[in-house]
């Protein structure tokens, strides 16, 4: 009984999430902080998060750890390959770190998305 309750729990919270998403519009100014993004994991458009990362100071950890993100979004904002030292933060941001977080994403995905980018850099 328990589980068929949890179940029927998860599952309203989806639909919700979806509806959430489709009311969202993209153009809308929605204040998010770090404390929401724990509160209400995979929640959050990624329209809504770039317009929150800057601004908002997100961490980007508690982003990795709970939001959906795109390839593109992780390049952007996330990924950080000019880390040196050997600093106990120095491995975060590294491609490895990013996917242990965003199953959903491949490896090939965000090296392509890397070395598109790197052919930009004038």
């Amino acid at each position: 009984m328990a589980v068929k309750i949890f179940k029927l729990y998860n599952k309203k919270i989806y639909i919700f999430r979806i509806i959430y998403s489709i009311v969202m519009n993209k153009d809308e100014k929605m204040k998010v902080t770090n404390t929401d993004l724990l509160k209400n994991r995979y929640t959050y458009s990624i329209d809504i998060l770039e317009q929150n990362i800057v601004e908002n100071h997100l961490d980007e950890k508690i982003l990795l750890a709970t939001q959906t993100l795109t390839p593109e979004f992780c390049v952007k904002y996330i990924l950080d390959l000019d880390i040196e030292g050997g600093g106990e933060e120095s491995y975060i941001f590294d491609v490895c770190y990013i996917l242990s977080f965003q199953k959903h994403i491949t490896e090939k995905e965000l090296t392509d998305l890397i070395n598109i980018s790197d052919d930009f850099v004038v």
